[in-house]
C-alpha cells in the first residue's frame, strides 16, 4: 500500500463506507498492518454515568488478551490509558511520561508483553461528544530498531484514528443519545455551573426568575434528574455545554 499521504487518506476514507463492524474490522486490520502493525486495537468509551461507561472495540489484539484484561480490570493501572485520557498527542508505549511505573502498571504492560503486545504506540481522540477513543497499534518485537519504525507511523496512526472513530460512531449502536438542549438552556446551565443562582441568572439573561426556574425544571426533564447539581453533572459529562467563547 502506497502510505503517501493522498493514496493513504483515499484508503482511510474508504473506512467510511464500511457496510458493518467486521467490514471495518477487516479494512482496519489491512491499513495496520500496512503500516508495520501486526496488533491493533480501537476502543471508545462513551459516556453514560460517570460511575460505569461503555466500551466499544474493534479488537485486531492476539485472542484472550482483552477478556483477561477487563476481567482483571487492568484500565485502572495501564499507564497507557492513564497518558490518552489526560493528553492529545500520540504516544510511544516506551516513552510514555511519568515518574516511573509502579508495580501494578508494570504488571500491566508486562502480562501484554507475554501475549505478544511487546512495542507499541496510542493515539487518543477526544471529541465533542464526551467520548475518549485511544487507536494502539503494537508488534511483538524489542528493542530500538521496533522502536523506530513504529515512531516512523505516528502521524498515518494519528489519522487512522480519527476516521476509525467516524466510521464506529456511524456503525456501532451508541448506548445513549443525549438530548438536545436549546440556546436558551445552554445559557441558563452554563451559568448555573459556574455557580449561579435563579435570581443572578434572570439578571444576566434579561429574564424573570420563574423563567429561569422554568428552563432549569426543563433541563431536569430532558436529562432524567432530579437536581441542578445532577444536571450540571450530566450536561458535563455529554458535552452538552462548554465553556464559552466557542
Amino acid at each position: 500500500m502506497d502510505l503517501t499521504l493522498r493514496p493513504f487518506r483515499e484508503s482511510l476514507e474508504q473506512l467510511l463506507h464500511s457496510a458493518d463492524l467486521p467490514s471495518l474490522h477487516a479494512q482496519v486490520q489491512q491499513l495496520a498492518q500496512a503500516l508495520g502493525f501486526e496488533h491493533f486495537i480501537y476502543a471508545l468509551r462513551v459516556p453514560e454515568h460517570f460511575a460505569q461507561s461503555s466500551v466499544l472495540l474493534v479488537d485486531g489484539y492476539p485472542p484472550g488478551w482483552t477478556r483477561h484484561y477487563m476481567a482483571h480490570n487492568y484500565h485502572a493501572h495501564d499507564p497507557i490509558i492513564r497518558y490518552c485520557s489526560r493528553n492529545i498527542l500520540p504516544v510511544l508505549w516506551h516513552e510514555v511520561p511519568g515518574d516511573g511505573p509502579g508495580p501494578q502498571a508494570r504488571r500491566v504492560m508486562g502480562e501484554a508483553a507475554e501475549h505478544g503486545l511487546c512495542t507499541g504506540l496510542s493515539v487518543p481522540l477526544h471529541t465533542p461528544h464526551g467520548e475518549l477513543g485511544i487507536l494502539s497499534g503494537t508488534v511483538s518485537r524489542t528493542g530500538r530498531t521496533a522502536q523506530a519504525d513504529i515512531a516512523q507511523v505516528q502521524a498515518h496512526a494519528h489519522l487512522l484514528a480519527s476516521y476509525v472513530h467516524e466510521a464506529m460512531r456511524r456503525l456501532a449502536p451508541m448506548p445513549l443519545q443525549p438530548p438536545a438542549l436549546s440556546p436558551r438552556e445552554q445559557q441558563v446551565l452554563r451559568w448555573a455551573a459556574d455557580g449561579k443562582t435563579s435570581w443572578e441568572i434572570s439578571c444576566l439573561l434579561h429574564i424573570s426568575e420563574r423563567t429561569a426556574n422554568f428552563h432549569l425544571n426543563a433541563i431536569a426533564q430532558k436529562l432524567g434528574v432530579f437536581s441542578r447539581q445532577h444536571a450540571i453533572a450530566r450536561a458535563l459529562l455529554l458535552g452538552l455545554i462548554q465553556p464559552r467563547p466557542f
